[in-house]
């Protein structure tokens, strides 16, 4: 029987703490609203757009659909690709882990794609591209500063549970080997900066929330 993506990190069903809180992933908007531009400030339209996803969901108790294109969907069905052919060529194993809550900062948590069965301190991100993507990877192996973003937050998240490091593997299946890994160390300046960033965002999708709930029923003379 092929094997499943991980349940855990698409259906909210699964992990009702997923709603409302920021993730680790990219298309969350993490990396996107903590960065900043010459000037030393944010991005208002990332931050704004991340700060009103999370207020609706805290409101509603329910994400929006999200539009998946057909690049999305691959990258999403290659995923157990991956997982299956890094097995068949390491003899490691990759266990599915849940979405975990980060330990002291509320509305924040991560869902790696996998932990090693013999060394759960090694998490696991999986990225299946297009095969130009690939291509271009297979050039620097350099990971996207996105990437380096999800990582780091996955490992805050995780570090009271052992998480130390991770493990960046991209996948296409028309390149021979299919896969290729690199290791990404995290430091704890690397974490420490990020929860401080994370700490300030949800203060600010508090605020918005509360001033949300005030203004539900209109204003009035």
């Amino acid at each position: 029987m092929p094997r499943q993506r991980n349940p855990h990190q698409t259906d909210p069903s699964q992990n009702p703490d997923r709603i409302g809180a920021i993730t680790a992933s990219p298309s969350g908007g993490l990396h996107a609203a903590i960065q900043t531009n010459s000037k030393g400030g944010y991005s208002q339209r990332s931050r704004e757009t991340l700060i009103d996803t999370k207020v609706s969901e805290q409101l509603t108790g329910a994400q929006e659909e999200v539009y998946i294109n057909r690049a999305m969907q691959n990258g999403i069905t290659r995923e157990a690709d991956c997982k299956e052919a890094f097995e068949a060529a390491t003899g490691r194993i990759i266990l599915d882990v849940p979405f975990t809550l980060h330990k002291t900062i509320g509305y924040f948590g991560a869902s790696p794609d996998g932990v090693f069965d013999d060394d759960p301190r090694v998490l696991i991100e999986i990225k299946c591209p297009l095969q130009k993507t690939y291509a271009r990877f297979l050039r620097t192996l350099e990971i996207p500063a996105e990437y380096q973003t999800q990582m780091i937050a996955q490992v805050a998240c995780m570090k009271h549970l052992g998480a130390k490091s991770a493990l960046f593997i991209m996948y296409h299946p028309r390149f021979t080997p299919s896969f290729v890994t690199v290791e990404f160390k995290v430091t704890a300046k690397q974490i420490k900066e990020l929860e401080t960033e994370v700490t300030i965002l949800v203060a600010e999708i508090i605020e918005a929330r509360l001033l949300a709930e005030s203004n539900q029923y209109g204003r009035h003379k």
